[in-house]
């Protein structure tokens, strides 16, 4: 077995676990940037994922001013993270907001009813798909960084 494919193995059996990782966790880290170019990092409940390179999650938009929904508004660049025991998962990419009527009732968790009395048409609702462009693990010990296109 030549090096290479012993390298795109070990990336598989890393990202597999990444997926399972992912799959367990409830509870993100994400980050956008506000309008003076800071990083703002919130924890937000995941709503669904496919793997680990394509996340969803609601957020509000609340204020004209700050927050999630408004810094993405500006800038799409976004890096989200979660953590379980000793592994973790950074991920940066891009969001892009949900606004397909279909998709989003299929993202609906009732839990948000509280916070969105309305469902998916309350104005304040915004719906986000992140996609990983580069991925970071540190899974059972083992270190790596990944870059996708």
């Amino acid at each position: 077995m030549k090096a290479s494919d012993i390298q795109k193995q070990r990336i598989k059996e890393i990202e597999g676990k990444a997926d399972e990782l992912v799959q367990k966790c409830e509870i993100m880290f994400v980050t956008s940037v506000d309008e003076k170019g800071y990083p703002r990092t919130c924890c937000v409940r995941k709503l669904s994922n496919k793997g680990f390179r394509e996340i969803y999650f609601v957020t509000s938009k609340r204020s004209e001013k700050q927050g999630k929904a408004k810094h993405f508004e500006t800038n799409t660049k976004s890096s989200v993270c979660f953590q379980q025991g000793g592994d973790s998962l950074t991920l940066v990419g891009e969001v892009e907001f949900i606004t397909d009527r279909k998709e989003m009732q299929e993202l609906w968790d009732d839990g948000d009813k509280s916070f969105f009395p309305k469902g998916i048409d309350d104005p304040k609702i915004r719906f986000i798909h992140f996609h990983a462009l580069e991925a970071t693990f540190w899974i059972e010990q083992k270190f790596r960084t990944v870059t996708y296109k």
